[in-house]
Parts: C-alpha cells; sequence; structure tokens
C-alpha cells in the first residue's frame, strides 16, 4: 500500500477542513486491518507534515464554542459541532476562514471567504 497518499483517507463528506479527532474516528471504523494500519501511519504523518498548520483548541477557543452554541440555540437554531468548533478557533484566533463552506460557517460570528469563488467586477 505504499504507492497510496494521504488524500486517499476514507472520507465521508467532502470538505475543506477537518478536524483531527474525525480522521481518527473514521480510521478506527476501517474494517481491513491493513488498510486500518495505512491510514492511522498516513494519519500520523499528516500529523507531523502539517505541525505548524493545526490549530490547537485551548480555553479561548472552547469559550467561543461554548458561545457559538449558546447564541444558535437561543436563535432555536443549531449547527454541526465540526462547524462550531472550526468558526470557533478562527474567532478566538482571530482568524479568516477560507471555505466554500460559507453558509454554514458565517452562522458561527467567523469571519469566512470563498476564494473559489468568481467576484464581480
Amino acid at each position: 500500500m505504499s504507492d497510496r497518499r494521504a488524500s486517499d483517507l476514507p472520507s465521508r463528506h467532502q470538505r475543506g477542513s477537518r478536524t483531527y479527532d474525525q480522521a481518527q474516528k473514521q480510521v478506527a471504523a476501517v474494517a481491513d486491518p491493513l488498510r486500518k494500519a495505512w491510514y492511522g501511519q498516513a494519519l500520523a504523518q499528516i500529523r507531523i507534515d502539517y505541525r505548524d498548520r493545526i490549530a490547537l483548541i485551548g480555553e479561548r477557543e472552547a469559550g467561543a464554542y461554548l458561545a457559538i452554541h449558546k447564541t444558535l440555540k437561543s436563535a432555536g437554531t443549531s449547527i454541526d459541532p465540526p462547524d462550531a468548533l472550526i468558526g470557533a478557533t478562527a474567532m478566538a484566533n482571530n482568524w479568516t476562514l477560507a471555505t466554500r463552506n460559507t453558509k454554514h460557517l458565517a452562522r458561527t460570528g467567523a469571519r469566512v471567504e470563498n476564494p473559489w469563488e468568481e467576484r464581480s467586477a
């Protein structure tokens, strides 16, 4: 399986961003032991290769997550927890999210931008 790439990791949803925890859960669900081992190794390598681009979740991010959840719940709506966590991480660090998923992530209050979308002049 050495000719496989990390981009071959299993995915139920095509998304621009994922949490490491989500990927670990998907790897754990793989039935074939050889594939599971390869996916686990690939995921470990991703963590090494992208260590300077992985955002850690701390108190600020957790506080922003809870605020998003509370705000949306009081408005009578909800959001998928991974989207809320991504938005909260961006807000806590004063980042702008580059995503195609602007519809959902904008609801978090985070600044979002779709760089793949053409803008009218």
